[in-house]
């Protein structure tokens, strides 16, 4: 046995050539076979923190399973929906995803929308993005409710003021994924108490063409349908749904 494994080992090449083998059984996958990382901000009551050498207020990537302080995105589409919960005093657990034009008939119960069988309704705002590391790019999904649709109408406003001028001079809106943004958190406080949420800043135009063509791509996907939003990691715990992590 061992010498059949010394030969063996003699016949193997000295330096290894992976490019020879360029995505080879990787060919055959598409959108729908990746799981695309939520990046959540990690708050006080995350069992995360327990498991993890992470903190409140990092962001963490559900697919690595690492928290950082901030992170360097490109978004790249966006979509809103409603989410349905039965409420947690009920055994709790996520009813359907409802889209923002079709919701099940409700009334609004001290600000909040529920459902003639009692649930929940949670609006919900997904930001598809690329983010930027120095071990390369990948896909990422940033999901707003509660109080943090304050900062997703901040930055849907600022994506579409932002502006740029054509070859004669003339100003024109730039698509989605023209630029680039920091996103870090922040303290947060109301009568209910405190928590981390988002603090987006503009980083500036992508000056990379291949970012540009991975940003656009994924926004061809999210367009057409063959990336979506799944479900959340989990429900909301409480009058504000961005505790859930």
């Amino acid at each position: 046995m061992a010498r059949n494994l010394q030969q063996k080992k003699e016949q193997l090449p000295s330096v290894i050539d992976f490019s020879q083998d360029a995505s080879d059984g990787l060919d055959n996958l598409s959108a729908a076979d990746f799981a695309i990382p939520y990046l959540v901000i990690l708050q006080k009551m995350s069992p995360q923190l327990d498991t993890h050498d992470v903190k409140a207020g990092q962001i963490w990537n559900t697919v690595t399973e690492k928290g950082v302080n901030s992170i360097h995105v490109v978004p790249c589409a966006y979509t809103r929906n409603f989410v349905e919960w039965v409420p947690r005093e009920q055994g709790g657990g996520l009813v359907a995803v409802h889209q923002a034009g079709s919701l099940p008939e409700h009334s609004v119960v001290d600000k909040k929308l529920i459902t003639k069988a009692g649930n929940q309704l949670i609006e919900t705002a997904n930001h598809f993005v690329i983010t930027q590391t120095d071990a390369g790019i990948d896909k990422g999904l940033i999901t707003m409710t509660s109080t943090q649709l304050r900062k997703n109408r901040r930055w849907n406003s600022l994506l579409a003021g932002l502006k740029m001028k054509d070859s004669t001079g003339k100003l024109y809106t730039p698509a989605r994924y023209s630029h680039s943004f920091i996103m870090k958190t922040m303290v947060e406080k109301n009568e209910s108490g405190t928590w981390h949420g988002w603090d987006i800043e503009l980083s500036g135009q992508l000056q990379d063409a291949d970012i540009y063509a991975a940003a656009k791509e994924f926004a061809g996907q999210v367009k057409s349908g063959a990336v979506q939003a799944g479900p959340p990691m989990q429900e909301p715990a409480g009058n504000n749904p961005q505790d859930t992590f």
